[in-house]
């Protein structure tokens, strides 16, 4: 007799069944809610660190040690400018010879050498060329060495001569000498002072003396936050020759960081700190290391959190930076849903970058730079990886970095175009791709612009800060490769819950600061505004934004501080904010 067996399945595996089947008919606003988190908070680090790079440029140093020449070789070269007094006797001219005296070392008669297209002097002989042919006296002869001089100087070559050796012009001929200004040798004041000067400066013994060279040279070496440094030009062993003699004033080489703020997502942890260890001179190369941990502050443990690590290293060759970079972020946070779930997601990046800087003189620099830089990333539900979340990208960029100075002003401009490239096994595109496909082949063009310009309204003194940074590309991008806006790094007013994100955009800052007296504190006031544009917007609640921002910021000693209020001024209806957005940091110092 056949008997029926009836198996009481164990109380876990019904359970399980039950979870599948609620996920299974909850999957989508699941991947939607674990999607928006992932990409979020990504694209809240990408803004973070692309304001702290802008504050890093604008930060560097710029040294002028050329105070005395023309503003601008330009007005050197006008019709006005190269006319000569007419005047009687004079001499007709019929060729000009810029030469080095035939005494000097061939070293010297090398370096002072004018008369081929890539000699480094050609500029002057190209000068007296134009006055070939000319009536010339003695007023238009001490008139054109003046000129020459004035040029020689705004190249740089400040401890170059020109004479006028004894001649006969009856021949049509004027000759005049140039002595070469070279270096006989760099060193410290100091002998016994730790590290070298020899990366940092372009220059060596036996250059021509060029006050751009020893600029670069000194700009690399302050660039250390712990040390100052300043140069002497004192004469050397043999005319022509001069030694340039570094003293350095150096203080404590390390020093500890610890921050706090509320720059956080409130699903992941509003309240985030950090402690990050900044080395000066590891190697005595002018080189920098700084090593941080960040974690949130709330420490609610399997409810949310998220922690962080990053290395940095930098280090000057001359007129050539280079810098490494690695970082790693996860976070996660319970998701209330059909059933309670944990999101959670990693990230790793390491970035590697060079720059060359291949043109400078007293009022602008021009460089470009190269990045190289490789992302792998996770996204989880409970322990379960989701794939299509899956990353493992390279990307590349080349930027061209200007910067101006003008009337105290200060004009900082990056223009870049990045790639997403298949180099280093980098994944490719999902299958099957449809026109409407988001691709990690992507190419976008980018432009970050800063202002910093002094003011004065009704005796008050300000600093007016305008900062523009733009998006576009013809990609479909994904999230986390977006232009976003509505936080406080990009269009204030918001805070940073919801934002807007599109495969293009830009966003405008204005900011007047105001130094409250001598007291080390300011007052700043500012107006924001961006736009998001692209295919990505039809699934947007708007494309625009606009806020304000009030705040106070500042510090005693080692602690400081800024704090801020901010509005919406324009949002779209259903994009819900706190009013007012309420930011805080405070950092210290050791």
């Amino acid at each position: 007799m056949a008997r029926l067996i009836v198996c009481t399945p164990p109380a876990a595996l019904v359970r399980s069944l039950i979870l599948i089947l609620l996920l299974n008919s909850a999957i989508a606003p699941i991947n939607a809610e674990v999607l928006q988190t992932f990409g979020g908070e990504e694209q809240r680090h990408r803004s973070q660190a692309e304001a702290q790079e802008r504050q890093r440029q604008l930060q560097k140093p710029n040294v002028d040690l050329q105070s005395t020449v023309p503003a601008s070789e330009s007005a050197l070269s006008n019709a006005e400018e190269a006319a000569l007094p007419a005047e009687s006797p004079c001499f007709a001219i019929r060729q000009l010879i810029l030469e080095v005296p035939g005494q000097l070392p061939p070293a010297m008669q090398a370096a002072g050498a004018s008369a081929l297209p890539l000699d480094p002097f050609r500029f002057a002989q190209d000068y007296l060329d134009r006055h070939a042919g000319a009536c010339i006296g003695m007023r238009g002869l001490h008139k054109i060495v003046q000129r020459l001089t004035r040029l020689i100087l705004a190249r740089g070559y400040s401890t170059t001569r020109i004479g006028i050796p004894e001649q006969d012009l009856a021949g049509g001929t004027l000759k005049l000498t140039l002595v070469p200004g070279m270096i006989h040798a760099i060193r410290f004041a100091d002998p016994a002072l730790y590290g070298t000067w020899r990366n940092a400066f372009p220059a060596k013994a036996g250059d021509l003396l060029n006050l751009r060279d020893l600029e670069q040279g000194l700009e690399q070496m302050k660039r250390i936050p712990s040390q100052d440094v300043d140069m002497q030009i004192v004469p050397g062993d043999a005319p022509g020759q001069s030694d340039i003699v570094i003293g350095i004033r150096r203080a404590k080489p390390w020093k500890l960081f610890v921050n706090l703020d509320d720059s956080g997502a409130k699903g992941t942890g509003q309240w985030q700190s950090g402690l990050s260890f900044a080395l000066d001179n590891p190697l005595g190369l002018s080189d920098m290391l700084n090593i941080g941990i960040s974690t949130d502050a709330d420490r609610r443990g399997t409810q949310r959190g998220t922690n962080g690590r990053s290395i940095y290293y930098a280090v000057p060759v001359g007129y050539w930076n280079f810098a490494v970079s690695a970082s790693d972020y996860s976070y996660h946070q319970r998701i209330a849903s059909y059933v309670d779930f944990v999101s959670s997601g990693k990230s790793r990046n390491l970035e590697f970058d060079i720059a060359h800087l291949f043109q400078r003189d007293r009022f602008q620099k021009n460089s470009w730079q190269f990045k190289l830089g490789k992302r792998w990333g996770n996204a989880y539900i409970n322990t379960t990886e989701m794939d299509t979340q899956k990353r493992n990208t390279t990307s590349a960029q080349l930027a061209w970095m200007h910067k101006h100075y003008f009337g105290g002003a200060q004009l900082d401009i990056t223009l870049a175009n990045r790639w997403g490239v298949s180099w280093f096994d980098a994944q490719e595109d999902y299958k099957p791709r449809t026109p409407t496909s988001s691709t990690f082949r992507y190419s976008l063009q980018s432009i970050d612009a800063t202002l910093v310009a002094p003011l004065r309204i009704a005796n008050q003194p300000l600093t007016y800060i305008g900062t523009l940074r733009g998006q576009t590309t013809h990609s479909r991008l994904y999230l986390s490769d977006q232009f976003s806006i509505g936080n406080r790094y990009t269009v204030r007013g918001f805070d940073g819950e919801l934002a807007l994100s599109a495969e293009r955009g830009f966003f405008i800052r204005n900011e007047l600061d105001m130094p409250l007296m001598r007291s080390g504190q300011s007052a700043y006031a500012g107006i924001d505004f961006g736009k998001v544009y692209g295919p990505s917007v039809k699934d947007l609640l708007g494309n625009k934004l606009a806020g304000a921002a009030l705040g106070l910021r500042g510090g005693w000693g080692g602690m400081r501080y800024d704090v801020f209020s901010s509005w919406p001024l324009y949002k779209p209806k259903e994009l819900h904010t706190a009013t007012p957005a309420i930011g805080i940091r405070l950092s210290y110092q050791y």
